[in-house]
């Protein structure tokens, strides 16, 4: 029986909230409140252009995390000597500032309806494919686990996760029925590689009768400051994404971009406008006794 899967972006799609934490005034209030303005990160420019640029392709490919990576950033030209006297209250607050980051990006509460009827049903699987640090995956697992639902790492799913989440033919729903978490740090590929996606079909065990939904806003929902979302990255990344898609899934995919126009007096009912959109769309492929399609 075919299947559909559903591939969902975290930040920016799933969680909104995790684009406003990086908002200039709120950027540099976690800077001052975490302890990181007093080693000299005071401000986002500095934040973005000495500390993040530099080092999001290995914190986005590697296991290394983001706490670790802001601390050897931020120490890699101190003598000895400070290193001693200051390296554990720097690892505090770069410690302080992730937790913030990660507690301040929640699924955003329009999606869990969606999510629940997803989680339920026997020909679904659905993904949740970032390009992130490493400590996504475990933030991502506990939002999950909050609203009652299970969530594993893709690399360690495995076929057997998949088949409990298939379910039998009859169409029941088995009790351990989980969503995915692809991240790219755990993966060592962005989305914009094939390896990533090989990786997704291999874990799902989609077969040719599948059929995949991807929604994801490709970093345009993205502060301005941060290189990740710039248009014309944002562009090549779509562009990217959605070719390698048609490639390794046999061209059985649909690409919905989740693009916010950046008008804050209209953002929240412009994403619940856009969420209810690509619900209504997928439920078109949960009809009792038919076959999933987008």
């Amino acid at each position: 029986m075919s299947r559909l899967i559903t591939v969902f972006d975290y930040s920016g799609t799933l969680s909104l909230e995790a684009v406003a934490f990086a908002k200039d005034d709120s950027l540099k209030r976690q800077l001052h409140l975490s302890g990181l303005a007093e080693f000299g990160v005071a401000s986002p420019d500095i934040f973005w252009n000495t500390i993040v640029n530099p080092t999001w392709e290995k914190g986005s490919r590697t296991p290394i995390g983001y706490r670790r990576l802001m601390v050897d950033k931020i120490s890699e030209e101190w003598t000895a000597s400070r290193k001693d006297s200051s390296l554990a209250a720097l690892d505090r607050a770069a410690g302080i500032f992730v937790g913030q980051y990660f507690s301040h990006s929640p699924i955003d509460p329009s999606w869990r309806p969606l999510l629940r009827e997803l989680y339920n049903h026997s020909r679904i699987t659905t993904v949740v494919a970032t390009d992130h640090y490493a400590e996504a995956t475990e933030a991502i697992k506990n939002q999950f686990q909050d609203m009652q639902m299970k969530a594993v790492s893709l690399p360690t799913g495995g076929g057997a996760k998949v088949s409990d989440k298939i379910g039998s033919a009859s169409g029941t729903t088995d009790s351990k029925t989980c969503f995915f978490i692809a991240n790219s740090a755990d993966l060592g590929y962005h989305k914009d590689e094939e390896e990533f996606w090989l990786r997704v079909r291999e874990q799902t065990g989609w077969t040719p009768g599948d059929r995949l939904l991807l929604v994801d806003d490709f970093g345009a929902n993205e502060v301005g400051g941060d290189l990740y979302g710039q248009e014309a990255r944002v562009a090549a990344r779509r562009q990217g994404t959605t070719d390698l898609l048609t490639k390794v899934f046999a061209g059985r995919v649909e690409v919905v971009p989740f693009v916010l126009s950046g008008d804050e007096t209209s953002r929240n009912g412009e994403a619940q406008l856009l969420i209810a959109q690509i619900a209504a769309k997928i439920r078109e492929g949960l009809g009792e006794g038919g076959s999933p399609h987008v």
